[in-house]
């Protein structure tokens, strides 16, 4: 089966996008409250694959932040990543998204930490930030070599890696040697084309759902702030990125004009857009043969930039 990026999706990529529309996007995120979309996360988490054979969670804090870390038992590395988990700055953990980052550290030979930042609205902008920076910061000051070390994250965890990363501009703290961003969700005043070409097309996320979102994590805050639209930010000097989105999602625009906003100021980026694939499918490898191959992209890029 060619499951290339243009490729037709696959029969069980076809049953997970008929699940999500149904189960998910019209009862969940047409009309959402932040404990339904909790419980969502949960409930689609369970879909998901957890923790993948041959890899070791242990359970630490970093600067005072909860944090799980995961990697291929027994391996021996000096290669790290930093992972911000997805859930619309209101939901997720690093229990939710054991599964994904455990395929990832396993295909890149890593050793991954995933912060439990701080929620939204209990927690608003900039709490999960602020988060992920200390421990970041707590990284580099233990003796992780920022040469060996990325960030990453998926569709809000994508938005807080670039917001991660001009923050550590303004901090002049050492640059990582990569990102990775899945799905990533970067402007949050919703100027992209796709939110209106793609809201009928994308199988999961609704566009009428993301006010109330976009208001848990930053009411009252200009959206075109960097640190809350990194799209909008200075993005020279980043280092090298890696994104994927897949072609019917509503966040597909905030992918395709970050790819051409880092590359306007220099940055290497490469962008991949997967046909027909859901947002953040990379998350249900144990069920669709594509976020296998999308997973196995990933940890190869992470593999060649962390030596």
């Amino acid at each position: 089966m060619n499951l290339g990026i243009d490729a037709g999706a696959s029969a069980q990529a076809m049953l997970l996008r008929l699940f999500m529309r149904h189960a998910v996007k019209a009862r969940v995120h047409a009309k959402p409250d932040i404990p339904k979309i909790r419980r969502s996360m949960e409930r689609v988490a369970r879909f998901a694959p957890d923790k993948p054979r041959g890899v070791a969670v242990r359970k630490d804090v970093i600067a005072g932040v909860d944090v799980e870390w995961s990697a291929p038992t027994g391996l021996t590395t000096e290669r790290h990543v930093l992972y911000l988990h997805g859930g619309a700055f209101v939901s997720g953990s690093p229990r939710t998204h054991r599964g994904i980052v455990g395929r990832i550290a396993r295909g890149a030979g890593a050793r991954i930490v995933t912060p439990d930042y701080r929620l939204a609205p209990e927690h608003p902008f900039p709490a999960g930030l602020e988060d992920a920076t200390a421990v970041y910061r707590a990284m580099i000051e233990s003796g992780v070599r920022p040469d060996r070390l990325a960030v990453a994250g998926d569709s809000a965890g994508g938005n807080l890696v670039f917001a991660l990363l001009l923050k550590l501009k303004q901090e002049d703290l050492p640059m990582p040697a990569a990102a990775v961003a899945m799905s990533p969700f970067v402007d949050m005043t919703g100027s992209g084309e796709s939110m209106k070409t793609n809201a009928e097309l994308d199988p999961l996320l609704h566009i009428d759902g993301l006010p109330s979102v976009v208001g848990a994590y930053a009411e009252g805050r200009d959206l075109r702030d960097p640190l809350l639209s990194p799209l909008f930010g200075d993005l020279a000097g980043l280092p090298p990125c890696f994104i994927q989105c897949g072609s019917d999602e509503i966040l597909l625009d905030d992918a395709v004009r970050m790819k051409a906003a880092l590359e306007a100021v220099g940055v290497t980026v490469e962008l991949e857009v997967w046909n027909r694939m859901p947002h953040v499918w990379q998350a249900f490898a144990r069920l669709i043969p594509e976020a296998s191959v999308a997973i196995e992209r990933i940890a190869r890029f992470l593999a060649a930039r962390l030596g």
